[in-house]
Order: C-alpha cells, then structure tokens, then sequence
C-alpha cells in the first residue's frame, strides 16, 4: 500500500511572530509524503522574509489580502495531496504533534477511507 499524499496548509496574516514556529512544525512531521503550503495574504509585517526563508522546503502563495475564505482557498487550489490539514499559524503557538499525519494517513486506510480529498480540522492529542 503506497502512503497517500498530506498537505499541510498554513494561512497567515500579519502573525510573523508566529510563522517559524507553524512551519517548523509542519516541517518537522515524520511522515515522509508531505507538501507546505503557506499562503500569505497580504501582510504588512515580516512575513514573506520568513516565508522565503524557507526555499523549496515550502510551496508559497503570496497574494493580496482577501480575507480568510480568499486565503484558504487559494491555498486549496495548490494542493495536490489526497489528505488536507490545516495548520493556523496561531493555533497553540502553531504546533502539530509530530505524528500527526503518519496518525491521519493510517485512520485513512483503517477506515477505507479512499475518496479525494479527505479534510482534517481537528488536531490530535
């Protein structure tokens, strides 16, 4: 069985302070199939330094602010994976757990879940 595709859709609006730290994390899950998404709408602060900090690492949106709907999106439109998680970037200080989509992929398969694309909101303990 080959392990689907996770995105990991970070949206930010002036939270600079906050941005390493959500992509850090979404950097640091140990499932091995994963994509970042981080859109930027429209910020007035440090946040697209921060976002370009992180090269190829990261696929960026950089767009015009919009509001969140515009924001999520256009960050749902890059997404290619099979399973969809969002990561506020202030959101418990925008910490995943690190397990979380290696936990999220097998709930995938162990329900027979197997439609496109999948949504997961909630995070997990």
């Amino acid at each position: 069985m080959s392990r689907p595709l996770a995105s990991i859709l970070i949206n930010n609006y002036n939270y600079g302070r906050f941005l390493d730290e959500a992509i850090n994390s979404a950097l640091s899950q140990n499932y091995p199939r994963k994509e970042i998404i981080v859109v930027d709408d429209g910020s007035t602060v440090n946040s697209r330094e921060i976002i370009s900090r992180y090269g190829d690492r990261i696929i960026p949106i950089i767009k015009e602010n919009g509001g969140q709907a515009s924001a999520v999106n256009a960050g749902v439109a890059r997404c290619h994976g099979d399973i969809l998680c969002f990561l506020d970037s202030t959101i418990f200080s925008g910490l995943i757990h690190p397990d979380k989509l290696e936990r999220v992929a097998a709930a995938f398969y162990r329900q027979g879940m197997n439609s496109r694309p999948i949504l997961v909101c909630t995070p997990l303990p």
